[in-house]
């Protein structure tokens, strides 16, 4: 009996070290290939301003810039604050209404630039949701401390997801792993508001 015993301890001790083993080895390879991909980023494609970019599930195309001392809906920029306003269209390429356009646009070479809001330019409202295959010209709005130093060009990074079928935790479709697919330098003029 002793021997037996010795040996299924034997063979759980085997299999514990083994376990252990390619625990680590998965460990040390996802290490190394995540501290290769931040030494060695992919290269954003650069692009000019007017043209689309494919970003996922949305289509976007950045067209003009410029400061503004009031918001797109009619309101004033509150006190010791100044406004940044982007014209671009914006389309939602899927099948249903969505709403998820928080982080598609980055301004990268601005301080304290926070996300923006979003506007409708036709009915100068804030955006709630966009139609599927319906393309909107929109104005999104930074607002910045009003001693924010504004360059002659806007850089945004314009960032996607990749759909897939089906997620690893639910089994649902969706929208999954956000990424920069674009880099933009937009001039900003300084005459006035865009539109």
């Amino acid at each position: 009996m002793s021997k037996l015993r010795a040996g299924f301890s034997r063979q759980s001790l085997k299999a514990k070290v083994l376990t252990g083993i390619g625990g680590f080895a998965a460990a040390a390879i996802s290490l190394g290939a995540s501290l290769y991909h931040l030494r060695n980023p992919e290269q954003v494609p650069v692009t000019a301003a007017g043209q689309a970019i494919e970003a996922g599930r949305w289509l976007v195309t950045p067209n003009s810039a410029s400061p503004a001392t009031a918001l797109p809906d009619g309101r004033p920029v509150k006190d010791g604050r100044r406004a940044v306003v982007l014209e671009l269209t914006l389309a939602n390429r899927t099948e249903r209404t969505s709403s998820a356009v928080t982080g598609i646009l980055k301004l990268t070479n601005v301080a304290n630039a926070d996300g923006p809001d979003f506007y409708l330019v036709r009915d100068r409202e804030r955006l709630m949701a966009l139609q599927p295959r319906l393309p909107e010209r929109l104005q999104a709005v930074w607002t910045l401390p009003a001693d924010a130093a504004l360059p002659k060009v806007l850089e945004l990074t314009v960032a996607g997801a990749t759909f897939k079928p089906k997620d690893n935790l639910y089994g649902a479709p969706g929208w999954f792993n956000p990424h920069d697919v674009a880099r933009v330098s937009v001039p900003l003029d300084a005459a006035g508001s865009p539109g």
